[in-house]
């Protein structure tokens, strides 16, 4: 198999004069979606990492210029307050604009619109701003509030010269490649004029918070992709890009205050709801009852697992599913449904599974293997 590598780098200078030239490197097999700009539809498939050091001092300009296709500007139908216009040094908080903040297009055609939930719930009314400035009208055809995401889905009027099944999708990437040190590109549209960037580094991966199964925010700050590239009101809701065009993450404006921690919704969260997004509108998160932790290797000595895998119930909760099912205190889930799980990856298995679902879990107790049904609920608000 041949392999296309994009290499990007970036020069900085340090001191006087002195210069450092980091990058990083992510491959991408041909036929499976290509880099930015080839035409190809999104690709759903994870994307291999690989990371070389050093390369020649360069620039994201290249980067930037094969992804701005897919990245529009959110408006309203009328000015609203607080949008990002009131960012603008000196501007008062409640300084009106159509303006609310930005989205990227998804999926094979280009068609639909991912931004955050926020800023789709901020107008009534909503028109889109694509490359070039035509302007749009949408509507919102799906809701996760829980993870802050809604799907926009672009309505030409009748005799419009915009052809949308012409317009490119960004490809998703897989999240769950990311490492601590890697180089991010957010981009944004906050005004419908023109494409911004910043850039910045993966500071964590939200790999090592995934949170419990039980009620509440289907996300907390620990899952959450960070980065030091700079996110605010404008560019919130905007594609988080990776050094190979792919869509690693939604970004989240926390503030607008230099220094905050920029956050961003993880590509594979985005992957496990789009589905119920697009063809129901609404997203249902199943819960267990049960709070898990890794499992470590002293703790599979000592139970006799025959490797170091799978979540390890530490609590389960009263009346909940889990313990409908018999699930107790000290047991370790192998598999949910056939699938290999650790505390990481349990917790978005369940979220995504729709309610009402039965479902086999592999569970290690008493230092043997068995199999234990459950059935799947709708998460208490």
């Amino acid at each position: 198999m041949t392999w296309e590598t994009r290499v990007v780098g970036l020069g900085l200078g340090l001191g006087l004069g002195l210069g450092l030239g980091l990058g990083a490197c992510r491959e991408l097999p041909d036929g499976h979606g290509g880099g930015p700009g080839s035409g190809a539809p999104a690709a759903s498939a994870p994307v291999s990492t690989k990371i070389m050091y050093p390369s020649a001092p360069g620039s994201f300009v290249e980067l930037v210029d094969n992804a701005r296709h897919g990245v529009v500007a959110i408006h309203a139908a009328r000015p609203v307050k607080s949008g990002p216009a009131a960012m603008f040094p000196g501007a008062p908080e409640t300084l009106a604009d159509v303006a609310l903040g930005t989205g990227f297009l998804v999926e094979s055609q280009g068609v639909y619109v991912l931004t955050n939930e926020h800023v789709a719930s901020a107008s009534p009314e909503l028109r889109v701003v694509l490359e070039g400035g035509a302007e749009l009208p949408a509507r919102v055809i799906g809701r996760d509030v829980r993870l802050d995401l809604a799907l926009l889905v672009l309505d030409p009027p009748a005799g419009s010269p915009v052809v949308v099944t012409r317009l490119r999708g960004l490809p998703l990437g897989d999240s769950d490649d990311l490492r601590v040190g890697e180089w991010l590109v957010v981009l944004g549209d906050p005004f419908g004029d023109a494409v911004s960037a910043s850039a910045g580094i993966v500071s964590g991966t939200g790999r090592e918070g995934a949170g419990s199964l039980v009620p509440g925010r289907a996300m907390g700050f620990r899952t959450f992709l960070q980065t030091d590239a700079r996110i605010t009101r404008g560019n919130s809701g905007g594609p988080v890009i990776d050094t190979a065009g792919q869509v690693v993450g939604v970004a989240v404006a926390t503030g607008d205050r230099l220094g905050e921690v920029s956050f961003a919704i993880p590509s594979n969260r985005v992957r496990e709801v789009i589905g119920q997004l697009r063809t129901t509108g609404d997203v249902s998160h199943s819960w267990l009852g049960a709070l898990v932790k890794p499992v470590t290797a002293d703790q599979a000595a000592n139970l006799g697992l025959p490797k170091t895998s799978g979540a390890l119930i530490t609590e389960i909760k009263a009346g909940s599913p889990a313990a409908r099912a018999g699930l107790r205190g000290g047991d370790v889930i192998l598999r949910w449904a056939n699938r290999e799980v650790d505390d990481r990856s349990l917790p978005w298995l369940v979220a995504s599974t729709p309610p009402g679902q039965g479902v086999d879990l592999g569970v290690w107790r008493d230092r043997g293997e068995m199999t234990i049904a459950i059935v799947t609920e709708k998460m208490p608000e």
